[in-house]
């Protein structure tokens, strides 16, 4: 289990990586031209707003995966701390099978959506980027959080430390 964690930790990180230190300084670039263009020259890229908004979208995308690893996400410490053990469980295995049942609604739409766009070649109005790849990447990334918390569920029911490194107490009964 602790394995399956390392490789899944690598392929999250890595996607993280990539969002926050390629697509985010390349969105940063392009508006600031985009900026400077728009003042000095009174135009602009005709494509930066598209490019930024598929960017934002990507690197929102690709830091899910690392934030939910990471237990980055917004939760009530208090609330955490205050309940047993077997609550803290429960509460871990409601938010694990919350988080499966959207992230499955998230890939089963990507998917479709993956298909019906490779079909009919769509692309974007300016940079013609396929929308397709949009969708695909949605879907792999939902996919790979089902995986995730599909694993941390049964890392509750194994007592490893392998998915719940953050919530250690919840194995002390």
């Amino acid at each position: 289990m602790e394995n399956i964690e390392l490789w899944l930790s690598r392929i999250t990180c890595l996607i993280d990586k990539i969002g926050g230190l390629i697509v985010l300084p390349a969105i940063s670039i392009v508006v600031i031209l985009d900026v400077g263009l728009r003042y000095i020259f009174n135009s602009t890229f005709i494509w930066g707003m598209e490019f930024t908004e598929w960017g934002l979208l990507l690197v929102f995308l690709f830091a899910i995966p690392e934030c939910t690893r990471t237990h980055g996400h917004v939760r009530m410490e208090l609330l955490i701390g205050a309940v047993s053990p077997k609550a803290q469980k429960f509460m871990s295995l409601f938010y694990c099978a919350s988080a499966i049942f959207i992230f499955f609604l998230l890939a089963r739409h990507g998917w479709e959506e993956f298909i019906f766009d490779y079909e009919l070649d769509r692309v974007t109005e300016y940079l013609e980027l396929p929308y397709w790849l949009w969708t695909l990447t949605m879907f792999v990334i939902s996919v790979l959080l089902i995986v995730y918390f599909a694993l941390r569920v049964i890392a509750v029911f194994m007592k490893t430390d392998a998915f719940t490194h953050v919530e250690s107490n919840i194995f002390e009964d």
